[in-house]
């Protein structure tokens, strides 16, 4: 079976601190972290009040316009962050050169990108046309255009994606006001001064992610989220897609996506969520890891045997997998117990599998 790693880089370049807040808007790091590792301030809000409290994490960063001064005498990572994110349209400059537009998801249709730009949720209209544009991309293959672009980042995902995620404080938001949110349109959790533990306590009582409660009705994402189990794979979709249309162009089916690329199987991506996406590009297919997104170029054998497999296995037992090598052995015209092997050979390719499992024939 034919398969190459692809050494060329699919990740995006730009200054460190660009990257920091890209991060925090996304919400890395936002998981049960008792103390906070990154805080945006809003313009006017009271950084010293943030520093001398209990909230924030050996070496966080805190994007505020503070002073020099008093970086050194509290030992924070300051990163110096003018204008806004509340509202569409909103500028932020970061370190005073490098401009980060903010945008409502209702804008994406008509939105000319300029530079690195932030999408986010702020209402319930942007949420219903967001699952519209999840919906079409699952049943069409059609992507919302904006989203593909390398320097949109949709922010919020975990909360988009697992709405009843419990939360810690990894991520902050502090307000002009001295109220703290785990995002912009998080709920309000509580003043600065009220200290770590009743923050945490008021994050945990919300009953899942408060990253877009103050903006979308918590059954609502709920809800959505529950009736669209691929929703996290579909944002692990379009970050693939975002990294990789520098290189292959826009033009990419991804299967799973309005269809597989081998006949047959269900078309909805019924694959756990964190299993590798197949991109077909520029007449080839290639394999992207979602949790590095390191990059395989496979033959068409390889392709199919993955795809059969992580479509048919959608349990972990050997019941699955010997479902999913009858299959795909007859497609590629071997045995089931060749396709067994094979597709352990795959993965192990893909560094997918543990030495133990490779020897025990694989698993999914």
């Amino acid at each position: 079976m034919e398969i190459a790693e692809i050494e060329e880089g699919v990740n995006f370049s730009g200054a460190e601190d660009a990257e920091r807040l890209s991060s925090w808007f996304v919400g890395e790091g936002a998981e049960l972290q008792p103390l906070a590792h990154a805080v945006l301030v809003q313009p006017g809000g009271d950084v010293a009040a943030l520093v001398q409290s209990d909230l924030l994490a050996p070496g966080a960063t805190v994007f505020a316009d503070a002073s020099p001064s008093l970086a050194e005498e509290t030992g924070v990572r300051f990163v110096a962050v003018e204008g806004g994110a509340e509202h569409a349209g909103d500028e932020l400059i970061i370190s005073g050169s490098l401009y980060v537009q903010v945008f409502d998801y209702g804008s994406l249709a008509y939105l000319s990108v300029a530079g690195p730009t932030v999408v986010r949720m702020t209402c319930t209209e942007d949420y219903e046309a967001f699952l519209e544009d999840a919906d079409r991309a699952v049943q069409e293959g059609v992507w919302a255009e904006a989203l593909g672009h390398p320097s949109v980042q949709l922010a919020d995902l975990d909360a988009l994606a697992s709405p009843l995620r419990a939360v810690g404080l990894g991520r902050l938001y502090l307000t002009a006001e001295g109220r703290l949110r785990t995002s912009v349109g998080g709920q309000d959790l509580g003043h600065v001064s009220a200290g770590a533990e009743t923050v945490r306590a008021a994050a945990q009582a919300f009953g899942g992610d408060p990253s877009l409660g103050a903006v979308v009705p918590a059954p609502l994402l709920r809800s959505g989220a529950a009736e669209r189990p691929w929703l996290r794979r579909y944002l692990h979709a379009l970050e693939v897609k975002r990294r990789l249309v520098e290189k292959f162009g826009p033009d990419m089916r991804i299967s799973g996506f309005g269809g597989r690329f081998t006949s047959g199987l269900v078309a909805l991506p019924v694959e756990a969520a964190d299993r590798p996406l197949l991109v077909e590009a520029q007449g080839e297919i290639f394999a992207v890891r979602t949790d590095d997104f390191r990059l395989f170029r496979l033959g068409r054998g390889s392709a199919c045997l993955f795809e059969v497999f992580s479509a048919l296995c959608t349990e972990d037992t050997a019941e699955s997998r010997g479902r999913a090598a009858a299959v795909a052995g007859p497609l590629l015209g071997i045995t089931a117990e060749e396709a067994l092997r094979a597709y352990a050979d795959v993965e192990a390719k893909m560094c997918l599998t543990t030495a133990a499992d490779r020897a025990a024939g694989g698993t999914v």
